[in-house]
């Protein structure tokens, strides 16, 4: 019960990792808002959560639209009898365009709710955090802000300054006792993201854990950073993809081994 008394909102809470982090954070013994732009979606979630023992409620909400954002914080501070103490920012959109073809009502409508989004849901969160002397802010990143992919153009950026956002947020804040730290979730299996054959072969050639991430995997992370035990951590990204950012090529190592590394072919070495 390392969240016990504490009051958290969480975005995009309805499915994938925003619902396991509901989940867990709740398990935890904080009372949880869940915001998802499907209410009943949202609805659902809370359900669960309060079927499991735990206290939460669903609101609706858009991230990408400053009177949503301000509406889903006042019913949290309702709720909460003025608190507010976690913020896990998760909302978000997946996309793939490639980026001579991606039309500008596209990457804008990427841009204004995986940025945008974020920038209103931790700017108003704050605000109340502030007020009451401290709080935790957990921004859900990418490692696709971290190195170039096909079609991850709008995405990317995105989340790029969801981490740029993150530092200064840290470096603002920090002094007025907020704390906020970013999730960079690698290859995660929600049961939403779909991969093909050649890219799930692909995906974990290059993944020293040789699986994919699960919602919990991200979940135990933001459960942390939102306790006490993370309290001296702000400002951080913290890759959660099984090593797929630091690997780049993964191959024999009984092959590496049998070859001589001063060996030298004549031809290529001209």
């Amino acid at each position: 019960m390392r969240l016990a008394g504490k009051c958290a909102v969480i975005t995009g809470g309805g499915r994938g990792i925003g619902r396991e982090c509901a989940r867990r954070i709740a398990a935890e013994g904080a009372s949880v808002l869940i915001a998802d732009i499907d209410g009943a979606v949202a609805e659902a979630a809370a359900q669960a959560v309060r079927e499991a023992g735990g206290k939460a409620q669903a609101c609706a909400a858009d991230v990408g639209l400053p009177d949503q954002v301000s509406r889903m914080i006042e019913r949290a501070t309702e709720l909460f009898g003025g608190r507010l103490d976690i913020l896990i920012n998760n909302a978000g959109i997946a996309h793939h365009r490639a980026f001579l073809e991606m039309p500008v009502e596209e990457w804008e409508h990427v841009i204004r709710t995986n940025l945008t989004g974020m920038f209103l849901s931790a700017q108003a969160a704050a605000r109340v955090m502030v007020k009451i002397g401290g709080g935790r802010i957990i921004n859900l990143g990418s490692i696709s802000a971290q190195r170039g992919s096909y079609g991850r153009t709008a995405y990317g950026v995105a989340k790029a300054g969801v981490h740029q956002m993150t530092r200064i947020m840290a470096v603002e804040l920090g002094p007025r006792g907020v704390t906020v730290n970013a999730i960079a979730p690698g290859p995660i299996d929600t049961g939403i993201t779909k991969f093909g054959p050649d890219q799930e072969r692909r995906y974990l050639e290059r993944i020293p854990l040789g699986r994919f991430g699960l919602a919990a995997d991200v979940a135990g992370v933001a459960v942390f950073l939102a306790s006490d035990d993370a309290a001296y951590m702000t400002g951080s990204i913290v890759n959660v993809d099984g090593g797929f950012d630091s690997a780049g090529l993964i191959f024999s190592m009984a092959e590496l081994i049998s070859l001589r590394s001063d060996a030298r072919d004549p031809e290529k070495s001209r």
